[in-house]
């Protein structure tokens, strides 16, 4: 079994192993098990084997983790975002982003970087033209859902242990479902995505963060990349102490609504999919919480309201415009994807003053949503992460992956995916929590109540270390 990144640490500072010993080990996992899976993209291994060896004596010194090929980048190594052109032009970039130089200051070594859709853009997959699909270990014929998918999939078959993800619709809590481990997205401006600043385009959709294994690993990892750095365009509250110690620390008794069946009314949710919640609920109720049905109103009018598909429209011009910009020529239409080429050359159309109508219609969405949290005065909020289980890659369905995760990335609250159900026929299923803005606090220490008293850590996939 391998050890989550807390024990790993605990190792190297107790002198029981080493920094070069924990990276030589996640290099030969990777190697291992990769070809199965297509989650690790782009190996950094023997920069790795030189990091490990002068590897900083912070809190995890040593640990191997890798990070998503998407909007955070790490110096001298190869980015693509997943499109065609850029991987072929071989871009590198010239800069750390913040995220990189916290982990890099608490000792964790980059051991390389996963597999995304291109620009980031399908919940339902993690595939492109450029890399191709990442396969899930509980079943490599299926999906790891997307964005952050092969992030998802390395911590789930025990490559590494930590695992760097993007969340803009669902995108680390899709994959935490569908792979079986836990994915955390943070208050809006809870993490910085700087110094790259395409953050503001997305209107402050879009947060950084990881997949783990364990609770404590997320809430160790929040507490290292967590905090306002300069030039941010949103900040989260300072939290009153430390995430890892809400781990553990009681919760109190809490007033949780739960939301099992599709708030539209337009998609016919999985019976797994409900029946992993109903057990969630049922396990609070037993551990002492208030727990009945209820939800906010506005969910009924879905994730992201209908004007604000101009703005991203607009986003996905900009996205291609900058890589242009890196790379010094136009990107051409055989370098791109269709949906990403057409996105691009229909956000040319749209003007300055249907963009802005765009984010004011995602701020008076999200404002809605919250309410319920500020002025009806709910803890949290329990649903499905996804409303099926993971499909066939090669038959995706017609449902909306986001029907649960998407609403949340428009009003920048916390949620949680966490692996507290299977299916009959073994494939994992994410139950969401949802706190209030700000409160990743109370979404850990209920997390690690659950995660006690229903221990998911036994359960291993397929293609496993």
């Amino acid at each position: 079994m391998v050890l989550d990144a807390t024990a790993q640490a605990e190792l190297v500072r107790t002198g029981q192993a080493s920094p070069e010993e924990l990276a030589e080990e996640a290099i030969e996992r990777i190697e291992k098990l990769n070809p199965a899976l297509n989650a690790v993209i782009i190996p950094l291994f023997e920069k790795a084997r030189a990091e490990a060896r002068s590897a900083p004596d912070g809190p995890f010194r040593g640990v191997p983790y890798l990070m998503k090929d998407l909007s955070l980048v790490s110096k001298g190594d190869l980015t693509s975002q997943g499109i065609l052109g850029a991987k072929a032009a071989g871009y590198r970039a010239d800069h750390d982003s913040f995220y990189v130089e916290r982990m890099r200051a608490a000792g964790f070594v980059l051991v390389g970087k996963t597999n995304t859709p291109e620009m980031g853009a399908s919940l339902a997959s993690t595939d492109s033209a450029a890399w191709g699909p990442a396969r899930n270990p509980w079943d490599t014929a299926r999906t790891t859902a997307g964005s952050s998918g092969g992030s998802a999939a390395a911590v789930a078959a025990g490559m590494v242990a930590i695992a760097e993800g993007t969340d803009a619709a669902g995108s680390i809590r899709a994959p935490a479902a569908y792979c079986g481990v836990v994915g955390l997205k943070g208050s809006r401006g809870r993490v910085s995505a700087g110094p790259d600043m395409f953050v503001d385009n997305l209107a402050g959709l879009a947060s950084e963060m990881c997949l783990a294994r364990t609770v404590r690993d997320v809430a160790a990892v929040l507490d290292i990349v967590s905090g306002h750095r300069a030039g941010d365009p949103f900040c989260a509250p300072t939290p009153v102490r430390p995430f890892l110690a809400e781990v553990g620390a009681a919760p109190g008794r809490l007033r949780i609504g739960v939301l099992t069946t599709d708030p539209t009314a337009s998609a016919k949710i999985d019976p797994a999919c409900e029946a992993g919640a109903r057990a969630a609920a049922n396990l609070l109720d037993e551990l002492g919480h208030d727990v009945a049905d209820g939800f906010p109103a506005a969910l009924t009018r879905g994730g992201f309201p209908p004007a604000f598909g101009m703005a991203m429209a607009v986003v996905a011009k900009r996205g291609l415009d900058l890589w242009e910009q890196r790379l010094g020529r136009p990107l051409t239409e055989d370098e791109v994807e269709p949906g990403s080429w057409g996105g691009a050359q229909a956000g040319a159309t749209i003007s300055g003053a249907q963009f802005s109508e765009g984010v004011d219609s995602l701020r008076a969405h999200g404002r809605e949503i919250e309410r319920w949290w500020t002025d009806d005065r709910w803890d949290l909020l329990l649903t499905p992460t996804m409303p099926t289980p993971p499909p066939p890659l090669a038959d995706l369905g017609d449902v909306d992956p986001g029907i649960f995760t998407a609403a949340f990335n428009a009003s920048g609250q916390p949620a949680i995916s966490l692996p507290l159900h299977w299916t009959r026929d073994g494939l994992p299923v994410g139950v969401q929590l949802v706190a209030g803005y700000g409160r990743e606090d109370l979404l850990l220490r209920v997390a690690a109540q659950l995660e006690q008293a229903k221990p998911w850590a036994d359960r291993r996939p397929l293609v496993h270390a």
